[in-house]
């Protein structure tokens, strides 16, 4: 084949396309996409090839124009494609549309499977081995609003799209001073200042969208309208933003609290005409981020926070590799979530996808974030995986006082726990704990209150008894026998091995991008991780080399470096 010859002529190391070619011959396959296209019309692009192109387009961080000049103008991507040399390529948009292809059900983790299955094939991916999970965040391809500007927002947005529906219809419902408010985007429109100011404009909008809902739901509404998706975003922003009172009259919500500061603020209580309410018996507060809808734009984006490192508005991906030696660091599964989402939701849905593709690891790395008894437990006993990652420790752990769990003693048999002054407890009781089940054991007030350790036990000087919770007996087993040995040098050592993550993280977010959405909506940022996920594939492939020591590089290290080390 010419293309080869020239290929091989101008690049005679090769390229990672080239070597991709080279070692993994048939990477996809037209079969592998056969349900995605109608069997029926006009010939297309082959999607196979559109597949490849697309790996490639995120293994170099292209653009769709350059990706499509890519397939026009390079040699070394001819030769991946399996082209010739005079053959065209295709326009830019096809690359759109086939994305838009695979963001439906689950085509993008087909993609990503098909591709491991290959690797599997090659002795690349084996099961039963090592792999290690870790996550990011990622920016959402919007701006996180104000509250003020997020309502008029809405609202403006809700417009548009039902201008383009019937804009007949919505001149004869609109108000003519609508105009003015809603005519530009938000960001270009002065916003009122001063609370009073503010209250009042958004009192305003208010009734505006509730006018508008009216109207839509109407019968002389197109049929068609409230099915648009930026009505229902209007709908689920004004039940999150605004409320209506026992009078009938709307109102803005206030803003959310955090559970420490409602803790130690308490309820607080006010006068009323002679009767007294409870201010926390309003519905009136704003959701929490799980719900909260922070742009219309992008309503499917969630804003997050890690504590004291970095906040967010977007989502989060969570990349699971191999990590077995003698082999390339592949990443084998990728998960995309909203950005309030616990890292330990997600460990049950990994296990099983693993297992669904028949490449369980015997050992799975993960770090305190996805560990917990539960996970540990289940892991064990649905796909006999070992977890390895820390268990947190309890808060009177370490270097604060007081004596934790671990110093009781445990009688599964008489449901009693012993302290370590000898007083046994009275029988424990089942209980419920973040709506799990645990088990309640409190010790006696009075044999508290004459012990001469319960300044460092209770930590209380009201004389109250120590209350401790205990999980049911396999997982209290696993958690007593985790935070015990993953103080051990062994344990630290063999758990040095989840550090690669970072390095993975750090690869696909500086080399490939994945730190910022190319587009919007949880479904197209799922694309755009499996495509990073699939590129950063590509490159670790040819950059492997089997049984190859890695050689000094530093003059430093050429002086430390002796043959006998080979």
């Amino acid at each position: 084949m010419e293309t080869a010859r020239v290929a091989w002529a101008a690049s005679p190391k090769g390229t990672p396309a080239m070597l991709m070619r080279d070692r993994l011959q048939d990477l996809f396959v037209d079969d592998d996409f056969s349900e995605w296209f109608p069997a029926d019309g006009r010939r297309g692009v082959s999607p196979a090839r559109l597949a490849l192109v697309s790996v490639l387009q995120y293994a170099e961080n292209l653009t769709d124009r350059q990706a499509a000049r890519a397939v026009a103008c390079r040699i070394d991507w001819k030769y991946a494609l399996g082209m010739e040399l005079t053959e065209p390529g295709f326009d830019h948009s096809v690359l759109s549309e086939f994305r838009d292809r695979l963001a439906e059900g689950d085509r993008a983790d087909q993609l990503l499977a098909v591709m491991v299955d290959r690797l599997a094939e090659a002795g690349l991916v084996r099961a039963r081995g090592r792999q290690r999970t870790d996550s990011t965040h990622v920016l959402a391809a919007v701006r996180r609003l104000g509250r003020v500007e997020l309502v008029a927002e809405t609202m403006r947005a809700a417009l548009e799209a039902l201008a383009k529906l019937d804009e007949v219809w919505l001149a004869g419902v609109m108000p003519t001073d609508w105009a003015g408010r809603y005519g530009r985007s938000a960001r270009h429109e002065r916003q009122p200042t001063g609370a009073a100011a503010a209250r009042e404009y958004v009192e305003q909008v208010g009734a505006d969208g509730i006018a508008l809902l009216r109207a839509v739901y109407g019968a002389t509404a197109p049929a068609a309208g409230p099915g648009v998706g930026a009505v229902e975003v209007l709908r689920q922003v004004w039940v999150q933003q605004y409320w209506y009172d026992e009078f009938g009259q709307l109102r803005w919500r206030e803003a959310k609290v955090s559970r420490a500061r409602k803790s130690r603020e308490g309820t607080t209580r006010r006068r009323s005409g002679g009767t007294t309410v409870d201010d926390d018996a309003e519905p009136a507060r704003v959701p929490w981020s799980r719900v909260e809808v922070v742009s219309p734009h992008d309503p499917q984006a969630r804003f997050s926070h890690k504590p004291g490192k970095v906040e967010w508005v977007g989502y989060k991906d969570h990349q699971t590799e191999t990590c077995d030696e003698e082999r390339p660091n592949l990443i084998v599964h990728v998960v995309t979530t909203p950005a309030p989402e616990q890292d330990v939701d997600v460990v049950e849905a990994i296990h099983t996808a693993l297992a669904e593709r028949r490449i369980t690891p015997a050992e799975h790395y993960l770090d305190s974030g996805y560990v917990t008894p539960e996970t540990v437990h289940r892991a064990s006993t649905a796909h006999a995986i070992t977890v390895v990652g820390p268990v947190r420790q309890d808060p009177r752990a370490g270097d604060r006082p007081g004596f934790a769990k671990e110093d009781f003693h445990i009688d599964w048999q008489t449901e009693t726990m012993t302290c370590p002054q000898g007083t046994v407890s009275p029988r424990w009781k089942p209980t419920m704990a973040d709506g799990k089940p645990r088990l309640s054991v409190l010790f006696r007030r009075a044999d508290c209150r004459a012990c001469a350790a319960r300044q460092q036990c209770t930590g209380n000087v009201d004389g109250k008894g120590r209350h401790l919770l205990l999980l049911p007996e396999p997982l209290q087993e696993i958690q007593t026998r985790a935070r015990a040995l993953q103080q051990t040098p062994e344990w630290k050592r063999r758990y040095a091995l989840r550090a690669g993550c970072e390095a993975t993280v750090s690869e696909t977010v500086h080399a490939h991008g994945l730190r910022h959405c190319r587009y919007r909506g949880l479904a197209k940022t799922h694309v755009q991780h499996i495509l990073t996920a699939a590129g950063t594939n590509i490159v670790r492939l040819t950059q492997h080399r089997p049984n190859q020591r890695r050689r000094p590089r530093s003059r430093l290290q050429q002086l430390f470096h002796t043959p006998t080390e080979d």
